[in-house]
């Protein structure tokens, strides 16, 4: 019985320390030139859609701004190496054009507002149940020809 009560140690060791959240605040990304969500137009010509600010233990101690991050097309999130405005503009980055934005914002609203009205509309919700079934049905009798 005494060997059946002792535990083997858990396996893992210790785990990975979480990565610190982005600071969004206006005050946080005003050293850089731009808001969270601004599209910025890189040296190389692609637009990247700003999500926050990094700051490390190093630059926390130092007061330092830490490092700006941002959205790449494809979805991956990468920090811009500029520290401040001027070096952004000397290093080629931009702010892209007010009109860009604006789009942006309009897409994303007729997106939100097509998914509202589909979900408070009955005549699509029944047709969707329809179409689910009849998928069903052909599944199943798939696995009966078999």
């Amino acid at each position: 019985r005494g060997e059946r009560d002792r535990r083997m140690p858990k396996k893992g060791g210790k785990k990975k320390a979480k990565e610190p959240a982005f600071l969004t605040s206006a005050a946080d990304t005003e050293p850089f030139g731009c808001n969270v969500n601004d599209l910025i137009v890189t040296p190389m010509g692609i637009q990247v859609t700003v999500i926050g600010v990094k700051k490390s233990e190093y630059d926390i101690y130092n007061q330092l701004d830490g490092t700006l991050w941002a959205t790449f097309p494809g979805g991956f999130n990468s920090p811009l190496r500029a520290k401040s405005a001027e070096e952004f503009e000397v290093q080629g980055y931009r702010r892209a054009h007010e009109g860009i934005h604006i789009l942006r914002d309009k897409e994303v609203f007729e997106v939100k507002r097509q998914e509202l009205l589909d979900a408070h509309n009955p005549i699509l919700q029944e047709a969707q149940k329809k179409a689910k079934a009849e998928k069903k049905e052909a599944k199943g009798a798939k696995k009966k020809k078999k």
